[in-house]
């Protein structure tokens, strides 16, 4: 059964993908940095006051 909502911040070893939405835009991987528990832009522009922040972890697991 797929899981979904919000969690914390994974280290960028625990997921298989990682896509930063802004306001809905998706972000190039250069623009941002993801550690456990942190996320750091890395553009001098910030975002609005009240603008989406969305992370996106997507986790693929294999079974046998």
């Amino acid at each position: 059964m797929a899981q979904y909502g919000t969690t914390e911040i994974l280290a960028p070893d625990e997921a298989s993908y990682i896509n930063l939405f802004i306001n809905g835009i998706l972000q190039p991987h250069i623009n941002y940095q993801i550690q456990k528990g942190s996320l750091t832009l890395l553009t001098e522009e910030v975002p609005s006051k009240g603008v989406p922040i969305i992370i996106q972890f997507v986790l693929i697991n294999k079974e046998v």
